[in-house]
């Protein structure tokens, strides 16, 4: 009995613990650029200074970037990092119009149903805003004619 009892709380810690390490796919928050790029297997790169983008008022600066491609999907993305401490904070990707509905169904499937939406203008016709605040912030633009933009960071960020 006491064996049964402690396999299902050890299933239970099991599932518990899944969404609170979200992180981004093959990556970890708080992990080097060289650690990023070994991830995911060298399909990004290291930016040359001159293509490093610092965000204004905030202390994260993006300096990895390239595809990444799962299954049908395709994905632009870009890696920030803590000016600080030099952890991986935040991932920035695009993929084009058409795998919007691919990508939400991705998110969907690793984070449950958005805990936001919008729509501007509320009339329809304009962005769809989706955003996860939990087990990261994650925020998903899709628009008629302009490529789905995800924001995926680590909280607190």
């Amino acid at each position: 009995m006491r064996a049964c009892l402690a396999a299902l709380l050890a299933a239970c810690f099991a599932l518990a613990a899944g969404p609170a390490d979200a992180h981004w796919e093959n990556t970890r928050w708080g992990m080097s650029e060289a650690q990023v790029i070994a991830a995911l297997r060298g399909s990004v790169r290291a930016l040359p200074p001159a293509d490093r983008r610092p965000i204004p008022g905030a202390r994260i600066e993006y300096r990895v970037g390239g595809e990444f491609r799962s299954g049908t999907l395709n994905l632009r993305v870009a890696f920030a990092f803590d000016g600080r401490s030099g952890g991986l904070v935040c991932v920035s990707a695009q993929a084009d119009e058409i795998q919007g509905p691919t990508l939400r169904a991705r998110l969907e499937r690793q984070f449950g149903a958005p805990q936001e939406r919008g729509q501007d203008p509320p009339t329809g016709g304009g962005i769809e805003t989706l955003g996860w605040t939990r087990p990261d912030e994650i925020d998903l633009q899709l628009a008629p004619g302009r490529p789905a933009t995800l924001l995926h960071c680590a909280r607190g960020v």
